[in-house]
């Protein structure tokens, strides 16, 4: 459980939700334009989160870890669920039949029926336009991106004390 939950949080709500949905559903209800370049780098990082849940799944298990319910099926599920509105998603769903059976075995939950029910209608998320400048991911097009095997330049201090100032 704890290794779909570390997944969650590095890799799925990252390129699904922070670069993806910001990008496609976020900042357009706000009339703040798309960033290609972060859609474009987090599209086939997600596709691989969404391969990997989808062969997780395929052996005809019911939930994440199995038969039973766990804590990492309502983790992954809002991530799951949000992107799901990124057009991305939409065409990209459809290949993946295990999560969408998940999702609706998840979604038929007497307990996701009622909360669902009690939500606002969705709406802009005026607190987002902060968002641009504060923690919007920028990629600039004039560098690649790094690859394996690149190695990190960073200087080497002459005093190894240099950087403990």
């Amino acid at each position: 459980m704890n290794q779909w939950i570390s997944g969650v949080n590095g890799y799925y709500y990252p390129y699904l939700i922070y670069h993806v949905s910001h990008e496609r559903n976020v900042f357009p209800q706000l009339g703040i334009p798309s960033d290609e370049k972060v859609v474009a780098h987090a599209l086939p990082k997600g596709e691989i989160c969404l391969q990997v849940l989808e062969r997780e799944l395929s052996g005809g298990k019911a939930f994440l870890l199995g038969p039973q319910l766990t804590l990492a099926d309502f983790y992954m599920l809002p991530i799951i669920h949000a992107f799901g509105f990124a057009p991305d998603a939409q065409a990209m769903y459809p290949k993946f039949l295990s999560i969408c059976t998940w999702r609706e075995r998840m979604e038929a939950l007497p307990t996701l029926k009622r909360f669902r029910a009690a939500q606002p209608p969705r709406g802009a998320i005026e607190h987002a336009r902060k968002w641009v400048a504060s923690h919007r991911p920028k990629y600039s097009t004039t560098t690649r991106p790094r690859r394996r095997g690149d190695r990190m330049r960073r200087k080497v201090p002459t005093n190894p004390f240099e950087t403990c100032a």
